[in-house]
């Protein structure tokens, strides 16, 4: 039978009896050609259902109007201490990064020679006070002429100064705290001779902060004294301090055309630290305003969109984005209150406007 349907496919060398069987199979094949595309037709491909997505209703919100601007935190007070006059250290009485009190004896200066000083006129003065009261009592006796008392009168008064110039540059051998606060890394050692205003080590008053923030030209008008101030520190996850404008610089700022505020943070945290930056917040008043889920918007060629269901269907509607709050973005224009919008499976719409399975959101 192989033979014979070898020969028949290749057509040599046939009987006349295979040359029928030829011709019968040429015929089936022909009929079965034609019979399948009508049995492909009959079977068409399932169609896809449409994707389902999560709908929410646009609603109405009382939002506070703000003025965002960057801020830089300082402590409330900052120094770098600085020695007055040159000298060799003796001694350092601080730990770095310890509380120290105001007043406290930071660092001790060579002062051995100031000292001897000070003791010769202390020689001196008893002796000038001893001879100013014999003069004094003499002279009430008229035993001494007025002018030698006002003489001792004045070398007396002399010593006292001379005493006073000195206890005065012993003080400057002695750098103290001029306030309570954290002290921070020194750059010196104990035998370093030290020169006049070398940088020797920072102290901050943290238990209060200040801001300083540039307000652009087009908002001078809109900050005042005693306005409430929030500010959102970079560095501090879901940290957010409260401050008050303390004081407005009357000029603008030569080079940036800005206007420099003060802000007053009363209440601090313990991880903030001098230098920090954080977002501050200015309140201007509340309004109403149109507001949608933070998830509903999609950026498309440099503009956000919002896909807005109706009859089954959604279509991406272009918006305009005012400022944002946590989750929520205002809506300046594109929507109208009751609209309902889809605020997830956005990823499954890949036309513009297509047809939907809506939920309503949970």
């Amino acid at each position: 039978m192989f033979i014979i349907l070898l020969r028949i496919s290749i057509n040599l060398g046939l009987t006349p009896v295979e040359k029928k069987l030829a011709t019968f199979l040429r015929v089936i094949n022909v009929c079965v050609l034609s019979v399948l595309p009508m049995v492909v037709s009959a079977n068409p491909p399932t169609k896809r259902p449409p994707p389902t997505v999560e709908i929410q209703a646009v609603g109405q919100q009382i939002i506070a109007q703000q003025l965002n601007a960057l801020a830089v935190l300082k402590a409330q007070e900052s120094i770098m201490l600085k020695p007055e006059v040159a000298g060799r250290v003796t001694a350092i009485n601080f730990n770095e990064g310890q509380v120290v009190k105001e007043k406290q004896l930071l660092i001790q200066l060579d002062d051995d020679l100031l000292k001897a000083e000070l003791a010769t006129y202390q020689a001196s003065l008893d002796l000038a006070q001893t001879e100013y009261q014999r003069y004094q009592a003499l002279l009430k006796e008229q035993q001494v002429a007025v002018l030698d008392y006002e003489r001792k009168k004045a070398e007396l008064a002399q010593i006292k100064a001379s005493m006073a110039l000195v206890q005065a540059k012993i003080r400057q051998k002695q750098i103290r705290a001029p306030f309570t606060g954290v002290i921070g890394l020194r750059q010196f050692s104990i035998g370093d001779v030290l020169q006049t205003n070398q940088n020797l080590v920072r102290l901050n008053k943290m238990n209060a902060l200040k801001a300083e923030i540039k307000i652009p030209e087009t908002h001078s008008q809109s900050v005042f004294v005693k306005q409430t101030v929030n500010l959102q520190v970079d560095g501090l996850a879901n940290l957010v301090l409260k401050g008050q404008v303390a004081a407005i610089e009357p000029s603008l700022d030569a080079n940036t055309r800005a206007l420099i505020v003060r802000v007053n943070i009363p209440q601090v945290d313990s991880r903030v630290r001098d230098g920090m930056t954080a977002r501050a917040s200015f309140v201007l008043g509340q309004q109403q305003a149109i507001v949608v889920p933070e998830q509903a918007l999609v950026a498309q060629g440099g503009k956000f969109v919002v896909f807005v269901f109706n009859n089954n269907e959604v279509k991406a509607t272009p918006v305009e984005v005012g400022q944002r709050q946590v989750g929520q973005v205002v809506i300046k224009e594109g929507l109208q209150v009751g609209d309902m919008v889809v605020v997830s499976g956005q990823n499954k719409l890949s036309k513009s406007q297509m047809p939907v399975k809506a939920i309503p959101v949970q």
